[in-house]
C-alpha cells in the first residue's frame, strides 16, 4: 500500500519587472533527498512563470507522477495539496510557487508535470502552457545482507570440521548488529554476533563443528531473526552441499 505523501506550498513574491511582452513558464526539481525511512525521502518543485500579454493573473496546478520497478510507465500520485490551481496576485511581474512532497516511496523516481494558465482582467484565458520537470529518483537505502559462500577449512581433529561463511552488505547504509548461523545437516551451531557491517564491505565467519557427511545440506543465514530492516531478505540465506 503506497504510503500517504504531505504537501507543503510555498508562494514566493513579486520579483523585479520584466517587460510586459515577455511571456515564458517552466518547472524545475529544486532538491531531491533520499532516504533510509520514507519519512526522510522528500522532492521539491518549482514552477515559474511570466505574464503573456494582455494577462493580469496567473495559475500554475501541479500533478505528481511515479514510476516504480515493475510498473510500466509514469503513473499520477494522489494527495493533498495537489491538482488545484494556485493563483497569482494581479499584475506581479513573475510568479514562483514550490511544492516539497514527503514520506516517498523507494524504489522510484518522481517527476511533476506543470499546467500554466494566464488571465485577462475580465477572467478570461488568453494562454496556456504546460511542462514536466527532471525525475527525482528515490534508490532504496537500506542496507542488503547476503551470504556469499560457505568454505570448509582445514580439519581439526577426526569427527570435527572447521567452517567459514563469506558474507556481505550489497546495500547503500551500514547495517546495524546482527548474527550468522549455520546448521551442519539438522545440527545448529552456535550463532556469531557481528557489531554491524558497513555498505559495500565483506566479512567473514569461523564456525567450529561436527564434520558433515558427504551430500549433507550445510545452510548459512545472516541475521535469521530479522533484526536488520534491509532492502532484500530473501538473499540472508545459503545451503551448500558436503563436501563443499
Amino acid at each position: 500500500m503506497r504510503r500517504v505523501l504531505l504537501i507543503c506550498a510555498l508562494v514566493i513574491g513579486v520579483a523585479a519587472a520584466l517587460p510586459a511582452a515577455a511571456s515564458a513558464a517552466s518547472v524545475r526539481l529544486v532538491e531531491c533527498v533520499p532516504g533510509v525511512d520514507a519519512a526522510e525521502r522528500s522532492a521539491t518543485f518549482e514552477a515559474r512563470m511570466h505574464p503573456a500579454r494582455g494577462s493580469e493573473r496567473m495559475q500554475v496546478r501541479f500533478t505528481l507522477q511515479v514510476k516504480e520497478r515493475g510498473l510500466p510507465g509514469w503513473r499520477r500520485v494522489v494527495a493533498e495539496g495537489l491538482e488545484r490551481w494556485e493563483t497569482s496576485y494581479p499584475e506581479v511581474r513573475r510568479y514562483t510557487y514550490s511544492k516539497t512532497v514527503r514520506n516517498l516511496s523507494a524504489p522510484a523516481s518522481y517527476r511533476t508535470i506543470v499546467r500554466f494558465r494566464w488571465f485577462d482582467d475580465a477572467g478570461d484565458v488568453v494562454m496556456r502552457a504546460r511542462d514536466s520537470s527532471r525525475a527525482c529518483r528515490q534508490p532504496d537505502m537500506r542496507p542488503d545482507l547476503e551470504v556469499t559462500s560457505i568454505a570448509l577449512l582445514p580439519r581439526l581433529e577426526p569427527g570435527a570440521a572447521r567452517y567459514e561463511v563469506a558474507l556481505r552488505n550489497r546495500g547503500r547504509t551500514a547495517a546495524g548488529p546482527f548474527s550468522v548461523a549455520l546448521s551442519v545437516g539438522a545440527h545448529a551451531l552456535e550463532p556469531v554476533a557481528l557489531a554491524g557491517l558497513p555498505a559495500g564491505e565483506d566479512a567473514a565467519v569461523s564456525f567450529t563443528g561436527p564434520a558433515c557427511r558427504p551430500g549433507e545440506p550445510l545452510t548459512a543465514t545472516a541475521d535469521a531473526p530479522g533484526t536488520v530492516e534491509e532492502r532484500d531478505e530473501d538473499d540472508n540465506a545459503l545451503v551448500a552441499n558436503c563436501p563443499l
